[in-house]
């Protein structure tokens, strides 16, 4: 049996199409994203009103209970400084009226001194935010998934 395509063009025609259509049956991680944002927008609030740069002012001084990555050795609290690394990336929003539900994605670490422990802390935390006065103020912060490690600082 010859199974030889009379026309090249109609095979690439074809898996174009095919790939066109898997494509749109599945949803991208950035559309679920942005279908979050959407939510918020609807609902009143956006990313706008409270960005990564508000979140990582407002968490300054703020206190999270945190455990070791391996599950090993006793809580310890972890209080957020004003002059340590933090990166941010906000994984959803969602908002209720006054109140603002963010989930977020942080890694930060401390400033070690000389011999000292370098210690780095990353996961989700769950932010709390209610808007008075025009304004939102961030109210309480639990700990997802915010767990640290520790390394000989360098």
């Amino acid at each position: 049996m010859n199974t030889t395509i009379a026309n090249p063009f109609h095979l690439l025609l074809s898996i174009a199409l095919l790939l066109g259509a898997l494509t749109a049956c599945g949803e991208s991680p950035s559309s679920t994203a942005d279908s979050a944002n959407v939510r918020a927008a609807d609902q009143g609030a956006s990313q706008k009103d409270i960005p990564v740069e508000k979140i990582v002012r407002d968490v300054v001084g703020r206190v999270v209970p945190i455990t070791e990555v391996t599950g090993d050795g006793t809580p310890t609290d972890w209080t957020f400084e004003a002059d340590e690394f933090k990166q941010v990336e906000i994984v959803e929003t969602q908002v209720t009226g006054n109140t603002a539900s963010i989930v977020i994605f942080m890694t930060t670490r401390n400033n070690p001194e000389p011999n000292e422990d370098a210690v780095q802390v990353s996961g989700k935390l769950q932010l709390r935010y209610e808007r008075e006065s025009g304004r939102w103020n961030l109210k309480a912060i639990e700990n997802l998934t915010f767990r640290y490690t520790v390394g000989l600082a360098t």
